[in-house]
């Protein structure tokens, strides 16, 4: 299994790939909903991090506490590579492209947005603390109800 600094990685060479540079929130969101989408799909989790309902939505506090110091600017990819551990599989890579296709043109307040909606497991689990933890079953729930609409 992966780590999310593995997934955080491959959003950032994706972008480079464009022209484009990730901020931390837009990385943020971009892994957890990935690490959404692949429960959803495949009932197993992308990466074996914490998840936590934070003010803000949801948060891989492993990756958040690595990346905040960039604030808006977008993350340095070295920084990520003395963390990520796991070569992806090429068919992880394809899934990931498509998370990236689809929500590229979005901002991170934009999908901060999308993880707030009513219903979302950030929703479901959001209680005022720092450290509330989300299970991979509501995320997986939410996700293939996602699916299936």
């Amino acid at each position: 299994m992966y780590n999310c600094f593995d997934i955080a990685k491959y959003f950032i060479e994706l972008a480079k790939a464009e022209g484009q540079g990730l901020d931390p929130m837009k990385l943020l969101k971009l892994t957890y909903i990935s690490d959404g989408w692949h429960l959803g799909i495949t009932g197993k989790p992308l990466f074996d991090n914490e998840i936590q309902a934070w003010k803000y939505g949801a948060v891989i506090p492993d990756l958040y506490y690595a990346i905040r110091m960039f604030g808006k600017d977008p993350v340095d990819p070295f920084l990520l590579n003395i963390s990520a551990k796991t070569p992806l599989k090429e068919e992880d890579k394809e899934f990931l492209k498509k998370i990236w296709d689809n929500y590229k043109g979005l901002s991170g307040l934009q999908l901060s947005a999308l993880t707030h909606e009513e219903g979302s497991p950030w929703w479901q689990t959001w209680d005022g603390s720092h450290d509330v933890v989300i299970g991979n079953d509501l995320i997986k729930e939410y996700y293939q109800q996602k699916l299936n609409s």
